[in-house]
């Protein structure tokens, strides 16, 4: 509740909260199933998704967007009526960088009208975080509770240094980070930590070596289309063979070629 309290725009705060199946099934029996991190209500039926994501992942945005609309959609049955309807929030913490600018690492999305941003509904609102920028910019306050979670997500241990009385004023952060003790877990827990830090591992050894692999086959493409430029091949034609843009083989002829 103090983290979603936190970063979430709430009219009024969350009092109370339950927890759901993260499990959101589809309505067909084709349809896409998929699982979030954390999804709960509040006593207002106030829907709350809860994302982290380590990695950066293709359709990631997209399937924010249909887990949001999915649990929107689910609040009604054939008796419902519309103006029961209460919003749902996603908060997403990434731990890699979504948008190129340096500065803004919180998003805040929601529909609004393209010639009116003010002219806007509520019922379905995203939050997206950006903890690599956030940590970048270097300006912690720990009287802040937004700031204490993100400290918390980015580097817990500096917490050690809290005295006894700090301890007992953040109590929400300091049952966080009981949950981090590697002591208040179960074998079975701490094996699916250990597997999922494994697979987080796996993933960048496995993107550095295919980004290694793309640079030495676009090296060698680059060599091929310059010696074929030299041995008298039009641009048009060294272009369709390497499957280059036409723009691009004429800087390398201007830049190699004629000078």
């Amino acid at each position: 509740m103090s983290l979603l309290n936190s970063f979430l725009p709430l009219p009024n705060p969350i009092a109370e909260i339950q927890y759901l199946n993260p499990e959101i099934i589809p309505d067909k029996t084709d349809g896409k199933n998929s699982i979030v991190d954390v999804h709960c209500v509040d006593k207002h039926g106030r829907s709350f998704i809860v994302e982290m994501q380590v990695a950066r992942q293709a359709g990631f945005t997209k399937r924010i967007l249909m887990n949001t609309a999915k649990v929107y959609s689910r609040q009604f049955s054939k008796n419902d009526q519309y103006s029961q309807a209460q919003p749902v929030y996603s908060l997403n913490l990434l731990d890699h960088r979504l948008k190129p600018n340096e500065n803004q690492w919180y998003h805040h999305y929601t529909f609004s009208s393209r010639h009116d941003h003010n002219d806007y509904m509520e019922e379905m609102q995203i939050i997206l975080v950006e903890l690599p920028k956030w940590r970048k910019l270097d300006k912690f306050d720990i009287s802040k509770t937004q700031d204490r979670w993100l400290m918390y997500f980015t580097q817990p241990t500096l917490f050690d240094r809290l005295t006894p009385e700090e301890y007992a004023r953040y109590s929400e952060i300091c049952e966080a980070l009981e949950s981090l003790e590697s002591k208040n877990l179960t074998p079975e827990q701490i094996r699916g930590y250990e597997l999922y830090v494994d697979s987080i591992r796996q993933y960048h050894t496995t993107m550095s070596i295919e980004r290694e692999e793309g640079r030495e086959e676009g090296t060698k493409k680059l060599e091929s289309a310059l010696s074929d430029l030299k041995s008298g091949m039009t641009i048009d034609e060294v272009a369709v063979k390497y499957n280059f843009e036409r723009s691009y083989i004429e800087f390398l002829h201007q830049q190699f070629i004629l000078k």
